[in-house]
């Protein structure tokens, strides 16, 4: 008796959820995203510089950081904010561009920013990745990224 295929996962289900206390105010986290100085020196993994290259912070507007690794690899991530609320919520698109230069696949990003006493909790939230193996490399940068971006606000 053959075996049935198993259904393909749903972009919808290829997710990345994650909650992050900073030592720092919703205002303070929330600027660390929006902020095209700020932006460079915490996103991207360890092995990343980083540059926004272009920040509309509105909704509507666009946005396109350029990140250079070690290896001398460099990749644009760009994408439009849908939802622009200071200092509480932030929607926004992502797609790494290709070897074309154009973009590729979109993702979608949500985030929101809540004061705890004198901390803000961040609830991350990344989806409708093609497969879970981009998933897991966001994963993995957005981990390094929120460990440097803690590291930053501390030091304020």
């Amino acid at each position: 008796m053959a075996q049935a295929a198993k259904p393909a996962a749903s972009d919808e289900t290829i997710e990345i959820r994650m909650t992050r206390r900073f030592a720092a105010s919703p205002r303070e986290v929330f600027d660390a995203w929006t902020d095209p100085a700020r932006i460079g020196r915490w996103i991207g993994s360890r092995d990343v510089t980083a540059e926004a290259k272009q920040m509309e912070a509105r909704p509507g507007g666009a946005y396109a950081i350029v990140m250079t690794h070690l290896s001398g690899k460099v990749s644009t991530v760009r994408g439009v904010y849908r939802e622009f609320r200071p200092p509480e919520r932030l929607v926004f698109t992502w797609a790494w561009d290709g070897a074309d230069g154009k973009p590729g696949p979109e993702t979608l990003v949500t985030i929101t920013f809540r004061a705890i006493g004198r901390e803000t909790e961040m609830s991350f939230h990344h989806q409708h990745f093609t497969d879970a193996a981009a998933r897991d490399m966001h994963q993995d940068g957005w981990t390094q990224s929120f460990d440097k971006l803690a590291e930053r606000l501390a030091k304020q």
